[in-house]
């Protein structure tokens, strides 16, 4: 009897393992290279790399999908288990999810066209920004003084160089990586775009999780970046996509 007793508790243990490791997360994210980008039928970069390799490690499904960044931020706040990512931790968004990381650490910086840097306009009050539709940078700048009425929306960084290329805006934020990402990918010359002001340095990025997510995969999610991370994975990834 005992035996038995053994054996069937052995059973129900396989069962739980089996089904809290096919648990699937729904990851969504923006078109931001090299972070995150469509590459064939793939979400590709450093951070969605990252987060699969982590949801491996963590025996989690991870499905990884791109969307503009508003509507991923909006159906992530609505829907348990789910991750919005590359997300910058604010102050001001320190309870809106369960945040997983860091992944990295985030300074961003003011772009600008040639011109406008010529003319040395240091007050960022005075120029017209091109920016994500409910990006951390979107906060930053109105901390710092822009009015919404200097921002122009778009879906992606992508977009907004355009606009700042065209003449439509005159700045965009970006880091230095995903700057120098979009310069050399489109073809153009380094002098194009001129590194302007820090923005600001503060927070770092994470995984960025809903509210209602189940606890102990949020648990097993941190724990395994946290062994990617003593691994040198990181860093690694980092070098894959900058090290041209």
């Amino acid at each position: 009897m005992n035996a038995i007793k053994g054996f069937v508790g052995l059973l129900v243990g396989c069962c739980v393992v089996a089904g809290v490791g096919a648990q699937t997360l729904a990851a969504y994210t923006e078109e931001w290279a090299p972070y995150n980008f469509q590459q064939g039928q793939l979400v590709k970069g450093i951070s969605a790399d990252l987060l699969r390799e982590s949801c491996e490690a963590a025996r989690l499904r991870c499905n990884l999908q791109l969307m503009p960044w508003a509507r991923a931020n909006k159906l992530v706040r609505g829907t348990p288990n789910t991750v919005l990512f590359t997300t910058a931790r604010k102050p001001d968004r320190e309870n809106d999810f369960l945040w997983v990381g860091p992944i990295l650490p985030r300074t961003t910086w003011v772009y600008v066209r040639p011109e406008i840097a010529a003319a040395n306009v240091r007050e960022l009050k005075t120029l017209r920004f091109g920016i994500v539709r409910d990006e951390a940078a979107q906060r930053d700048l109105l901390k710092a003084g822009v009015p919404p009425g200097a921002m122009v929306e778009d879906s992606s960084n992508t977009a907004i160089l355009r606009l700042m290329l065209s003449g439509v805006v005159d700045a965009m934020v970006d880091t230095e990586v995903a700057m120098a990402w979009s310069v050399r990918n489109s073809g153009l010359d380094a002098a194009t775009v001129v590194k302007h002001v820090k923005l600001t340095d503060e927070g770092a990025y994470y995984f960025a999780l809903n509210l209602q997510s189940d606890p102990a995969v949020v648990e097993r999610l941190q724990t395994a970046l946290d062994k990617l991370r003593r691994q040198g994975r990181v860093e690694a990834l980092v070098r894959r996509y900058t090290q041209k």
